[in-house]
């Protein structure tokens, strides 16, 4: 009996402290808490990231590397993001063919404000990794999409043409340099450089479909350059495409090869259907 009663206060002691613990929890749970820093809080000088490398750049590439891989992004600010495009920048400085970090760099950095960083390392990993289109295709976009400059966009395309393998993946580089071109360029000027595209593809039916695409192009400047010749001809503004057959400027309006047709935008300029004419 003596056992059991020396026990009690124990096993009294016991609940109490669970009680007193589960409250304890409870409470400090529902207390604000400093969200914990991702792993970006510094960069260090590239120097010092290569003498904790034992004097090899490539580990110190490396072992930046690491870090920005295991960056929580989901929690990360602008500060941090500056940070890890620091760190970058010195990846592609210690080892500009590191594929990873021209990888990274694109899918993150211009995203989040860091489109100098993110275009200095594309650019260092397309000049070590002459085998490689994608730092020039990722490069372009940047020029085309955060620059607002499709026409450099462009140029870094074909840039990257002759180092792609694949016929498909030329077509489509091709393809999309075309596009951008025609938001770059003077219309007529745009047709010209398509249409030496064209030339230089080989013969088949993507050489065809350039050179419908320039044709279209050139046709639109021809629409173009009769409307401003309309306006000094007779002191007012085209109403409609037909205006300039019925004017005498043009005999027809030309049939666009790829099915969507010409327009007057807002401003009274020709430009090209968003969508396809419904056939007749």
């Amino acid at each position: 009996m003596a056992g059991r009663q020396s026990a009690l206060p124990l096993v009294l002691l016991g609940v109490l402290s669970a009680v007193v613990y589960g409250l304890a929890a409870q409470r400090l749970s529902a207390q604000p808490r400093e969200t914990a820093k991702p792993e970006l809080l510094i960069a260090l000088p590239r120097f010092a990231q290569v003498l904790m490398a034992g004097g090899d750049r490539y580990l110190a590439a490396n072992l930046a590397g690491f870090r920005v891989l295991v960056a929580d992004t989901g929690r990360m600010g602008a500060d941090d993001y500056a940070v890890q495009a620091k760190l970058q920048r010195d990846i592609a400085w210690f080892n500009p063919a590191h594929e990873d970090n021209y990888y990274i760099a694109a899918a993150i950095l211009p995203w989040n404000g860091e489109v100098d960083a993110a275009q200095y390392i594309l650019r260092k990993a397309s000049d070590a990794r002459i085998f490689d289109w994608y730092p020039l295709f990722h490069y372009g976009f940047i020029f085309y999409h955060f620059r607002q400059d499709p026409a450099t966009g462009a140029q870094w395309l074909l840039k990257g043409i002759p180092r792609v393998r694949d016929q498909q993946d030329q077509w489509a580089l091709q393809n999309a340099a075309a596009l951008w071109i025609e938001k770059g360029y003077q219309t007529a000027s745009a047709a010209g450089l398509v249409d030496a595209m064209a030339a230089n593809s080989p013969p088949g039916a993507f050489r065809n479909y350039l050179k419908m695409r320039a044709a279209r192009l050139q046709d639109l400047a021809t629409l173009q350059d009769a409307v401003q010749r309309f306006r000094e001809r007779f002191g007012k503004d085209v109403e409609k495409l037909d205006d300039l057959v019925s004017s005498g400027l043009i005999a027809e309006i030309p049939a666009d090869p790829l099915g969507f047709g010409y327009r007057l935008d807002a401003g009274g300029s020709p430009t090209f259907n968003p969508t396809r004419s419904p056939k007749k």
